[in-house]
C-alpha cells in the first residue's frame, strides 16, 4: 500500500531542498571572494591595507556565519 504525502508537504520539501541549494552555492561564492581578497591584500599598496584587512575580516565573518547556520 502506498504512503499519501500531502500537497503541503511536498511544497515544504521542495522549498527547503531550494533553500538548501541556493545556502551552498552562498558558501562556495563566499569562499571565492575570501580567497581573492587574500591575493588582492598581498598585493596591496601598503595605504589599502586597512581597508582590505577590514573586508578581509568580514568575509570570513559571513562565512562563519553561514557555516553556523548549516
Amino acid at each position: 500500500m502506498g504512503e499519501v504525502i500531502a500537497f503541503a508537504e511536498i511544497v515544504r520539501m521542495r522549498r527547503q531542498r531550494v533553500a538548501r541549494a541556493v545556502h551552498a552555492r552562498c558558501r562556495i561564492l563566499i569562499a571565492a571572494a575570501i580567497t581573492a581578497a587574500r591575493a588582492e591584500l598581498v598585493g596591496a599598496p601598503a595605504p589599502e591595507r586597512p581597508v582590505r584587512i577590514a573586508r578581509l575580516r568580514k568575509l570570513e565573518q559571513l562565512e562563519e556565519y553561514a557555516s553556523a547556520l548549516g
